[in-house]
């Protein structure tokens, strides 16, 4: 939670600290701030997180009634139907119908409900992955963050075993002068400076594709300076611990993403199988619909005239009577009824409920169902796959840590010895005992144990910070 705290923080402060001087001095909570918000990685893992929120409002949206309207105009040539009084007519004619429907779902074995509880589930996993990322992106912006300041280091120590080398240089070149040792003794000097030289190019180089590949991963221009703030390696305890695997492994369990996130997805497929199963059930919703039509072949006044007659050989009385309907051809001289008329004079509505009960659809179902069991044992054999790559790695780190601090100790004990035997061989060579060559060798040597034990400094307290991160403790370096 600290780390997402400061990345939030960082995120914010981001429109400010990086509107500044492009060769501002970063520490490696701002290069995380940054990669927070530029990291293609990180941006896509958003992405994911916004496609997950949509899949929950559809789903949510699901539950609620679904309407819609529909309109259709068109031309009738021939004999048809007149939609306002079902005769037939044989002329052309030009009709309408408009319509408004609703659907209601009212049960769906559950899967409607269910999906909203997938979706939410989704939703929380795909911002641990992005939880992951961000944790993953600061081990590696950590890793390579200190790969600088070795780099830089190193580097230092070369050019200030290069100054001392000029200085001897120097030094010897005066005693020559002097004649008090040969001539030849310089051979050597110049060749060590040379290869000083030499040393401090690669060295530079080094230091160049250590902020190179920090540019990369941050997503920050290459051409734009960068510069990391430096850290008191001596603050760090370099002390040796004793770690406990299963406290480690039990703490790690909590407190990683990736391992929740399996979680989620396991109860996600628990789901899914429900969801499939549901597929079995009737479906049960309710429907409303609200319709009219017009037609131009609807003409005003149409209608009968009603006669009564006699049938052969009776005489025509008032009771029962035969009922005759004769058209009366002079009721249709209004024209058609208008447009607006018709269709407020035509409209009926329906109302009712719709169950539909699945008895065979191709094994789709079952097939289905048996599909969704096969995710739930998938996603439980990843969970289990994780915690034992999690409690492999925890341990690999452990021994890592270990190994780093008996080389480190290693380096150190022999940093000790070389820099005394430089004293002495320097003093012998100062009394004409040994000649240059024997002097530049063990100062050759003095530099690389330098950095030997810098290098082993540097892996010691990297190795803490990758144990730090799978206990889910924020990774800092301190900087001054």
């Amino acid at each position: 939670m600290r780390s997402l705290f400061l990345l939030s923080f960082f995120s914010l402060l981001g429109p400010i600290v990086f509107s500044q001087e492009a060769d501002l001095v970063w520490d490696l909570e701002q290069c995380v701030a940054y990669a927070a918000e530029n990291n293609l990685q990180l941006q896509q893992s958003e992405l994911n997180i916004q496609q997950a929120q949509y899949n929950k409002k559809q789903a949510f949206w699901a539950q609620f009634p679904t309407a819609n309207a529909s309109f259709r105009h068109g031309a009738n040539f021939g004999r048809s139907i007149d939609l306002t009084s079902y005769n037939f007519v044989n002329q052309s004619t030009q009709s309408s119908s408009l319509s408004l429907s609703l659907n209601q779902p009212i049960f769906q074995g559950l899967q409607i409900r269910n999906t909203l509880k997938q979706s939410r589930i989704d939703l929380e996993a795909s911002q641990q992955d992005k939880n992951q990322l961000i944790n993953d992106i600061s081990l590696q912006i950590a890793q390579t963050y200190l790969s600088i300041l070795l780099a830089e280091e190193n580097l230092g120590v070369i050019q200030a075993q290069s100054k001392n080398n000029k200085n001897q240089y120097d030094q010897t070149m005066i005693l020559i002068k002097n004649g008090a040792i040969p001539e030849n003794n310089r051979f050597d000097l110049e060749a060590q400076l040379a290869r000083d030289e030499e040393s401090i190019i690669n060295a530079q180089n080094s230091v160049d594709v250590a902020y190179m590949n920090l540019k990369v991963l941050i997503n920050l221009s290459l051409d734009q300076p960068l510069k990391v703030k430096t850290i008191d390696i001596n603050a760090f305890s370099l002390e040796p611990v004793d770690y406990e695997l299963d406290d480690l492994f039990q703490e790690a369990l909590a407190s990683q993403a990736n391992i929740r996130a399996a979680k989620l997805r396991e109860k996600s497929a628990d789901i899914g199988v429900q969801i499939a199963k549901g597929a079995l059930y009737p479906v049960v919703s309710a429907y409303a619909g609200l319709n009219t039509n017009f037609s131009s072949a609807a003409l005003q006044n149409q209608g009968f005239d009603t006669s009564f007659i006699a049938l052969p050989g009776e005489v025509l009385t008032t009771s029962d009577p035969v009922l005759v309907y004769v058209p009366n051809i002079s009721f249709n001289q209004g024209g058609v009824i208008p447009y607006f008329e018709q269709l407020a004079s035509n409209t009926s509505a329906n109302l009712g409920i719709n169950i539909s009960i699945p008895i065979f659809n191709g094994m789709r179902t079952r097939l289905n169902i048996k599909r969704a069991e096969l995710s739930k044992r998938i996603a439980s054999l990843n969970t289990e796959q994780l915690e034992v790559t999690l409690k492999s790695n925890i341990e690999r780190s452990v021994n890592d840590v270990k190994a780093a601090q008996k080389r480190l100790n290693a380096a150190q004990k022999s940093l000790i010895a070389t820099r005394l035997s430089v004293k002495n061989t320097q003093r012998r060579f100062e009394l004409g005992v040994v000649n240059a060559f024997e002097l530049t060798s063990v100062q050759n040597t003095l530099q690389s144990i330098e950095s030997n034990v810098l290098q082993a400094k540097y892996d010691y307290i990297f190795k803490q910070k990758i144990l730090d991160y799978y206990r889910g403790k924020t990774i800092e370096i301190n900087s001054f």
